[in-house]
């Protein structure tokens, strides 16, 4: 066999591969094999949770006599004259907004006239419409005064029937 010496310029030796080739087809290896464990672990039958005895909800006591009770205080507050007529049609208003939004899931206390009415919650727009003019007039031109037995009135048929 003639020596590597003895050759002419233009031929090599023989050349070895990179170490880098045979680490590249480690890692493949490697990916594949976790891919696989991967796959079989999360893919696996998972034994359902121990069943739990459920409880129903303990009732809620009923907001109605609370809220027909707020509006017996607003009343009498008016007609005593520690309240006036103006922020009695806003507390009432504020009474059943306040109940509505107990009852139903009608977020009442935070909906504008326009809202209540897109809504569809009729009798309780219709009660607020008969509220705000007194309620954002001055006194002499909201006819405060003069509405307030009505807003009452409306206020407790409404929270008396909603169901």
């Amino acid at each position: 066999m003639p020596d590597t010496d003895d050759l002419p310029t233009e031929f090599h030796g023989p050349i070895s591969h990179s170490d880098l080739w045979l680490w590249l087809a480690l890692a493949g290896l490697l990916v594949v094999a976790v891919y696989y464990v991967a796959v079989t672990w999360w893919g696996r039958r998972r034994t359902p949770p121990p069943a739990v005895a459920w409880t129903p909800p303990a009732p809620r006591p009923d907001p109605r006599p609370v809220h027909l009770a707020e509006l017996d205080r607003i009343e009498k507050a008016v007609y005593e004259g520690a309240l006036s007529a103006r922020e009695g049609h806003q507390r009432v208003s504020h009474t059943v907004r306040s109940y509505v939004g107990e009852v139903t899931p009608v977020p009442a206390d935070r909906m504008t006239l326009a809202d209540l009415r897109a809504a569809g919650v009729v009798p309780l727009a219709q009660a607020v419409e008969l509220m705000y003019p007194p309620a954002f007039a001055p006194s002499e031109e909201g006819h405060a005064a003069d509405r307030f037995p009505e807003a009452v009135r409306r206020a407790r048929e409404l929270v008396g029937t909603w169901t």
